[in-house]
């Protein structure tokens, strides 16, 4: 019965991804034909152009608004995408699914930030064309359990929460589960929404683990137990990274240099304990979280200097072993995703490996 869920829930996925394609495609069409400003000054921004500054107008996608993106919302905030000569606007996904890809997919977005294992297992299934270019979270998710759960084979049979199917959550529980000798099928998986939604779930029983970022421990502790922390887990899976469509890359290579040089600024100036009161608001407004899941967050990441470094580097480089990872787990999943490389999924030339 699971297998037949899961199934169909793929091709209604599908489904709404050509449909939102189609949607989207119609939708610049006419943004082209009434435009003000005639079509060619349409597609010369939607290229990355820009007719009268000499700047590049790119228009981000984010996937996930959540606190862990911090830096980028200061380098918003603070311009310093501004000063590198970038004009960013950003389009927030946070429903996720066939929107976002059909955003990617046409063009519409240059530019997005969601979990690497998302990216991956949509280059697997060739719906989308574009490589990842830069890490903002390493390995970030918690295994969260009920309270009543002390070690993970009780939760065969049990009843795990995610934010969707196919999603960066379920990967990871699903890598997780199969280190431990607990299959897929071992398991329900329950669509249950955003983090703060997954959680209510566990703590009033209707779910009975989820996986949830690091940074947002104390709030998982209040719920549930923390049955095994990132820290400790063998399986060490990135959490968020930034995506650049393959038509873009090609075209504006500088920009994406200069986007990593903006970002290195960003988190220079986020760590400056002067700036903090400025960086929750950012954070705040431009992840919708409240001011103390904010500041958790920023304490939690500039914790990780010293375990993880590729969080909130000053490079923003790639973890290739951890995206090798990435590329295993989403195969458990996606089969067409084995037969990727590292260079099929990511482009270090933008921000190197280093953290």
């Amino acid at each position: 019965m699971r297998e037949r869920s899961g199934l169909s829930k793929a091709r209604r996925a599908r489904v709404l991804a050509a449909a939102a394609v189609t949607a989207v495609l119609a939708a610049s069409t006419i943004a082209a034909c009434s435009s003000s400003g005639g079509s060619t000054n349409a597609s010369s921004a939607a290229a990355g152009g820009s007719a009268d500054s000499g700047a590049v107008n790119i228009t981000f996608g984010d996937l996930s608004p959540n606190s862990t993106l911090t830096p980028f919302y200061v380098a918003v905030d603070q311009g310093f995408f501004k000063k590198q000569g970038l004009n960013v606007t950003v389009q927030k996904f946070s429903g996720g699914g066939a929107t976002s890809v059909a955003a990617l997919a046409t063009g519409s977005v240059q530019v997005a930030s969601g979990g690497p294992t998302n990216f991956i297992g949509d280059l697997a299934k060739k719906v989308i064309s574009g490589r990842l270019f830069g890490m903002t979270v390493d390995a970030g998710y918690d295994l969260v359990t009920a309270k009543g759960i002390t070690s993970i084979s009780q939760l065969k049979g049990k009843n795990i929460g995610v934010s969707g199917v196919n999603s960066s959550d379920y990967m990871f529980l699903a890598a997780t589960l199969a280190r431990y000798g607990i299959t897929t099928s071992d398991v329900t998986f329950v669509t249950a929404g955003t983090t703060a939604e997954r959680l209510i779930a566990l703590s009033s029983g209707k779910i009975d683990a989820i996986a949830d970022q690091a940074a947002f421990r104390p709030s998982e502790l209040a719920v549930g137990n923390v049955l095994l922390k990132i820290e400790d887990n063998p399986v060490q899976l990135p959490t968020v990274a930034f995506y650049a469509a393959d038509s873009f890359i090609k075209s504006n290579p500088g920009a994406l240099k200069k986007w990593i040089v903006a970002m290195g600024q960003a988190v220079a100036w986020t760590k400056q304990p002067a700036n903090e009161a400025a960086v929750v608001k950012d954070c705040e407004s431009g992840s919708g979280s409240t001011a103390s899941q904010c500041q958790q967050t920023i304490a939690w990441a500039k914790s990780q200097s010293s375990v993880d470094p590729y969080t909130w580097s000053s490079t923003f480089g790639l973890n290739t072993k951890s995206l090798q990872a990435a590329i295993q787990a989403v195969g458990l999943v996606i089969p067409a995703a084995k037969s990727l490389t590292l260079a099929d999924v990511a482009d270090t030339t933008f921000a190197g490996t280093e953290p």
